[in-house]
């Protein structure tokens, strides 16, 4: 535990200058150090983004043992109880109580009784909108959950237009509660030296990759569409590309075991590599070092990976959805992701076509500059003042 001992000061030069004390707030942070992707960096960019202002005290719970990863960040306080049973009803009630914060930030779920007004984060409706894709109890649970919480917050946060219109259309909530807060991209993504680039590989265990290789990152659920890709870059290498070769980076998940199904059937395992999990740095450098990068996913509240890639100066091929559309911004090459013809049309060009690839190799890092963290963080403050004020 902590305690915050500063509240409201008076400046030194005029006793009658009153500045605020800062809006203590407590995040429901326990996805820190669980390997979440998107959700995990979403709270640990716009927490330690938040630390950075002076009018929020960001209090982020984390799982017992747990150390925030940026050096400068957020105050850590440590739930003591991992399942989301005990820790979303009761102890996050309890400690926002204790430390006195204004409001609690979540994703998705709030506790069903709490102290002082939540907002949530709303990244998606996947559970919605294609639950085939998903395990039935997660449905279930999500739909409930999600359902209360949207119901119960002042003001629900979402991460894209597209999510917020679904939000809107699905929930009957009046539109002047929902707010858009877009994700943003850290400095950390950016184009590498070939010397930098190939010193991180090898520290992370990825040296030896092929020269040329489209790269898929996310983790391997159904609706990520990976089993396609496999068939995609099969029937690329058959008509007259054969050395392209294909690496999948992210954790296992709904999907894994129709791409397994696909590499047997295609006899790919030769030039189909699967690296699991990768840190950012690492990652950086594997994005950096691809001919391409493809983002076929058939649904998307946002896309995070698409605009790393981008402010990496990655050719990136991705699908043809509302969401990803507002962040690609003409960036990218958008396909139908039901399609394989137009997948492979697309990744052909992406990795022979010279001026499409320096068209896009200039382009990305200027559209992701516009994703800022900060803009993200002035944004959900804003959201936190409407919540506090209504």
């Amino acid at each position: 535990m902590w305690s915050y001992l500063g509240a409201a000061h008076t400046d030194r030069g005029d006793t009658n200058l009153v500045h605020p004390a800062p809006l203590r707030v407590g995040l429901d942070a326990h996805v820190v150090g669980r390997r979440q992707t998107g959700n995990e960096t979403y709270l640990i960019e716009l927490a330690s983004a938040l630390a950075r202002r002076d009018d929020v005290r960001p209090i982020a719970y984390v799982d017992r043992g747990m150390l925030w990863p940026h050096p400068q960040g957020p105050l850590v306080s440590r739930l003591r109880w991992r399942s989301r049973y005990i820790r979303i009803p009761f102890e996050l009630p309890v400690r926002g109580a204790l430390d006195r914060v204004s409001l609690l930030h979540v994703q998705y779920v709030a506790p069903p009784v709490s102290p002082v007004p939540v907002v949530a984060v709303i990244h998606d409706l996947s559970f919605v909108d294609i639950p085939e894709d998903l395990p039935r109890a997660m449905v279930l649970r999500m739909r409930a959950m999600v359902g209360w919480t949207v119901r119960l917050a002042p003001v629900v946060m979402a991460v894209s237009e597209f999510t917020r219109e679904r939000v809107i259309d699905h929930y009957g909530l009046s539109p002047d509660r929902v707010v858009v807060t877009p994700n943003g991209v850290s400095g950390k993504w950016r184009p590498l030296e070939a010397e930098e680039r190939c010193a991180r590989l090898t520290a992370g265990g990825l040296a030896g990759l092929p020269e040329r290789f489209v790269l898929a990152v996310g983790t391997r659920h159904t609706r990520k569409n990976l089993d396609r890709l496999v068939r995609v870059v099969a029937a690329i290498r058959a008509s007259g590309d054969p050395d392209v070769g294909l690496v999948l980076a992210g954790p296992s998940g709904t999907g894994a075991a129709a791409i397994r199904s696909e590499v047997v059937r295609l006899r790919a395992g030769s030039w189909v590599r699967s690296v699991g999990y990768v840190p950012d740095e690492v990652l950086i450098a594997l994005v950096g070092a691809a001919s391409a990068v493809a983002y076929p996913s058939r649904y998307e509240g946002f896309g995070l990976p698409i605009l790393e890639a981008m402010a990496c100066g990655a050719v990136v091929v991705a699908a043809d959805l509302p969401s990803i559309s507002e962040v690609a911004r003409g960036g990218v090459i958008l396909v139908d992701p039901e399609s394989d013809d137009s997948m492979a049309a697309a990744l052909l060009a992406a990795l022979t076509d010279r001026d499409v690839r320096a068209r896009l190799t200039d382009a990305g890092p200027a559209i992701a500059a516009t994703f800022d963290w900060d803009r993200c963080a002035a944004a959900t403050v804003d959201a936190y003042r409407r919540a506090l004020s209504s």
